[in-house]
């Protein structure tokens, strides 16, 4: 008996689609060598799924991300590598693991996934990540919110970012405020740097040294007066020493001349 031409039609559809949303050779290549003996190998292949990964090359970087028998190294640049292809899954696999890689810091842990790489992989992904870092705020551990409020200056010009570090650089809990102290050294934002200077003053030293420090990054003539004002009562030598470092960097900028203006296509 002679099978209907629909469903013979539908039996080659079927086949059709199966074979052309399978792995590709070059994917199943380089899912075998992101299985390689030779880390650099591995390492190489990673790389190289930055630029292009498919479904099949994403699905094995998540394996690798979360799989607790990895070394730290692999693991992390697998998690970058998905930031970067702005990957569904990266964002809620990361924050899961945060907690507990913030409070492995400083323990013998070789299983445990660096907190900067996982960092990394959220500042790959982009903005989108900042409402997820923010959850962890609410966490009852101080170094799990800690960590959150400084990873705020890892998002370049974010506003958002900007709001949470302001807040916190006010809070009465001075493992907060050098955490936002931080985080704030790195954002170069534009609204940054007056609000840096509003709190060079701050009770802790090491407060004031990032801060400081934050000035010596992006500072400009703004924050000269108060620099040099926080520098005649400075009594930490570590700050006075900052604050000599980013007057210096400051007027260094200044008396750079102007960049060209772009030509015009």
């Amino acid at each position: 008996m002679r099978t209907p031409w629909s469903r013979q039609f539908g039996i080659l559809l079927v086949c059709l689609i199966a074979s052309g949303c399978g792995p590709s050779a070059e994917s199943r290549g380089t899912i075998r060598r992101l299985h390689s003996s030779n880390v650099v190998d591995r390492l190489k292949a990673i790389a190289e799924t930055q630029v292009h990964a498919d479904a099949a090359v994403r699905t094995e970087l998540m394996r690798l991300f979360e799989d607790g028998r990895e070394s730290p190294l692999i693991r992390g640049y697998a998690g970058i590598s998905l930031g970067g292809h702005r990957d569904p899954r990266l964002v809620p696999s990361a924050i899961r693991q945060l907690p507990a890689s913030i409070l492995s810091i400083g323990k013998p842990d070789p299983s445990r996934l660096d907190p900067y790489k996982l960092g990394q992989a959220l500042v790959a992904y982009g903005p989108d990540a900042l409402p997820a870092v923010g959850a962890l705020l609410r966490d009852p551990r101080k170094e799990i919110v800690a960590w959150a409020i400084m990873h705020h200056g890892s998002y370049p010009r974010s506003d958002r970012a900007l709001e949470v570090l302001a807040r916190y650089l006010d809070d009465r809990d001075v493992i907060y405020r050098r955490a936002a102290a931080f985080g704030i050294s790195m954002l170069n934002h534009t609204r940054a740097e007056e609000l840096v200077v509003r709190h060079l003053a701050d009770p802790d030293a090491e407060v004031r040294r990032n801060l400081a420090w934050a000035l010596l990054n992006y500072g400009t003539s703004v924050g000269v007066r108060p620099l040099e004002a926080q520098l005649s009562q400075e009594k930490d030598p570590m700050v006075r020493q900052e604050i000599t470092r980013a007057l210096a960097m400051i007027k260094a900028r200044a008396a750079l001349p102007p960049s060209p203006p772009a030509r015009k296509s």
